[in-house]
Protein backbone atom coordinates (compact mmCIF):
# COMPACT_ATOMS: atom_id res chain seq x y z
CA UNK A 1 0.00 0.00 0.00
CA UNK A 2 2.57 2.39 1.05
CA UNK A 3 4.71 1.59 -2.40
CA UNK A 4 1.56 2.24 -4.52
CA UNK A 5 1.04 5.57 -2.79
CA UNK A 6 4.19 6.62 -3.93
CA UNK A 7 4.48 5.40 -7.54
CA UNK A 8 0.96 6.77 -8.31
CA UNK A 9 2.35 10.47 -6.55
CA UNK A 10 5.65 9.32 -8.81
CA UNK A 11 3.67 9.03 -12.18
CA UNK A 12 1.05 11.98 -11.54
CA UNK A 13 1.89 14.79 -13.87
CA UNK A 14 -0.97 17.20 -12.49
CA UNK A 15 0.57 20.30 -11.47
CA UNK A 16 3.74 20.47 -13.32
CA UNK A 17 2.98 23.92 -15.43
CA UNK A 18 2.66 25.22 -12.24
CA UNK A 19 6.25 24.08 -10.85
CA UNK A 20 7.18 25.07 -14.35
CA UNK A 21 5.73 29.02 -14.02
CA UNK A 22 7.00 29.22 -10.61
CA UNK A 23 10.72 28.58 -11.76
CA UNK A 24 10.41 31.15 -14.78
CA UNK A 25 8.24 33.81 -13.39
CA UNK A 26 11.14 35.67 -11.07
CA UNK A 27 12.99 35.63 -14.61
CA UNK A 28 9.80 37.44 -15.91
CA UNK A 29 9.36 39.80 -13.34
CA UNK A 30 13.19 41.00 -13.49
CA UNK A 31 13.07 41.36 -17.04
CA UNK A 32 9.64 43.61 -16.74
CA UNK A 33 11.46 45.85 -13.89
CA UNK A 34 14.71 46.10 -16.57
CA UNK A 35 12.73 47.29 -19.07
CA UNK A 36 10.58 49.41 -17.37
CA UNK A 37 13.78 51.15 -15.44
CA UNK A 38 15.16 51.38 -18.98
CA UNK A 39 12.31 53.20 -20.62
CA UNK A 40 12.04 55.48 -17.51
CA UNK A 41 15.64 56.38 -18.21
CA UNK A 42 15.28 57.18 -22.04
CA UNK A 43 11.81 59.23 -21.34
CA UNK A 44 13.94 60.97 -18.80
CA UNK A 45 16.44 61.94 -21.08
CA UNK A 46 14.74 63.17 -23.62
CA UNK A 47 12.85 65.44 -20.89
CA UNK A 48 16.38 66.31 -19.90
CA UNK A 49 17.20 67.48 -23.54
CA UNK A 50 13.98 69.17 -24.07
CA UNK A 51 14.37 71.71 -21.35
CA UNK A 52 18.38 71.74 -22.35
CA UNK A 53 17.15 72.90 -25.90
CA UNK A 54 14.43 75.33 -24.80
CA UNK A 55 17.14 76.78 -22.02
CA UNK A 56 19.39 77.27 -24.98
CA UNK A 57 16.87 78.55 -27.24
CA UNK A 58 15.62 81.12 -24.17
CA UNK A 59 19.05 82.71 -23.68
CA UNK A 60 20.31 83.18 -27.59
CA UNK A 61 17.36 85.67 -28.09
CA UNK A 62 18.10 87.17 -24.87
CA UNK A 63 15.57 86.04 -22.50
CA UNK A 64 18.57 85.38 -19.70
CA UNK A 65 20.74 88.35 -19.10
CA UNK A 66 23.80 85.75 -18.15
CA UNK A 67 25.32 82.15 -18.15
CA UNK A 68 24.38 82.05 -14.45
CA UNK A 69 20.66 82.81 -14.57
CA UNK A 70 20.40 80.55 -17.80
CA UNK A 71 22.14 77.31 -15.68
CA UNK A 72 20.00 78.38 -12.83
CA UNK A 73 16.70 78.23 -14.92
CA UNK A 74 17.82 75.24 -16.52
CA UNK A 75 18.80 73.11 -13.11
CA UNK A 76 15.56 74.68 -11.32
CA UNK A 77 13.23 72.95 -14.65
CA UNK A 78 15.02 69.59 -14.42
CA UNK A 79 15.04 69.58 -10.54
CA UNK A 80 11.05 69.19 -11.20
CA UNK A 81 11.36 65.14 -11.99
CA UNK A 82 15.34 64.89 -11.01
CA UNK A 83 15.90 66.46 -7.51
CA UNK A 84 19.73 65.78 -7.94
CA UNK A 85 19.71 67.62 -11.86
CA UNK A 86 22.60 69.81 -12.57
CA UNK A 87 23.39 72.10 -15.40
CA UNK A 88 26.18 74.67 -16.31
CA UNK A 89 25.67 77.04 -19.36
CA UNK A 90 28.20 79.02 -21.00
CA UNK A 91 28.59 81.11 -24.12
CA UNK A 92 31.57 81.47 -26.02
CA UNK A 93 31.86 83.73 -28.69
CA UNK A 94 27.85 83.15 -29.73
CA UNK A 95 27.46 80.02 -29.10
CA UNK A 96 25.36 78.78 -25.93
CA UNK A 97 26.20 75.47 -24.59
CA UNK A 98 24.67 73.74 -21.82
CA UNK A 99 25.85 70.37 -20.13
CA UNK A 100 23.32 68.49 -17.74
CA UNK A 101 23.53 65.84 -15.37
CA UNK A 102 21.00 63.94 -14.29
CA UNK A 103 21.25 60.57 -11.85
CA UNK A 104 19.45 57.75 -13.38
CA UNK A 105 18.57 56.51 -9.98
CA UNK A 106 16.35 59.94 -9.83
CA UNK A 107 14.35 58.37 -13.09
CA UNK A 108 13.57 55.13 -12.31
CA UNK A 109 10.20 53.88 -11.65
CA UNK A 110 11.42 50.76 -9.43
CA UNK A 111 15.27 51.26 -8.75
CA UNK A 112 15.21 47.43 -7.94
CA UNK A 113 18.18 47.18 -10.23
CA UNK A 114 21.24 47.76 -8.58
CA UNK A 115 23.39 48.15 -11.68
CA UNK A 116 21.72 51.68 -12.85
CA UNK A 117 21.90 53.28 -9.57
CA UNK A 118 25.23 54.76 -9.70
CA UNK A 119 24.69 55.50 -13.24
CA UNK A 120 24.51 59.41 -14.12
CA UNK A 121 22.91 60.74 -17.95
CA UNK A 122 25.16 63.24 -19.11
CA UNK A 123 22.91 65.53 -21.76
CA UNK A 124 24.92 68.31 -23.84
CA UNK A 125 22.95 70.97 -26.09
CA UNK A 126 24.43 73.65 -28.30
CA UNK A 127 23.07 76.74 -29.75
CA UNK A 128 24.13 80.00 -31.51
CA UNK A 129 23.19 83.38 -29.93
CA UNK A 130 20.71 84.82 -32.23
CA UNK A 131 21.44 88.90 -32.62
Amino acid sequence: MYFDLLRRFRNDERGTATIESLLWMPLFFYLFILITDVSFIFYGKAQALRIVQDGNRAYSVDGFPDNASASTYITGQLQQFAANATATTTNNGGIISTTATVHANDLMAVGAIPQFVGLVVRIAAQQYQEN
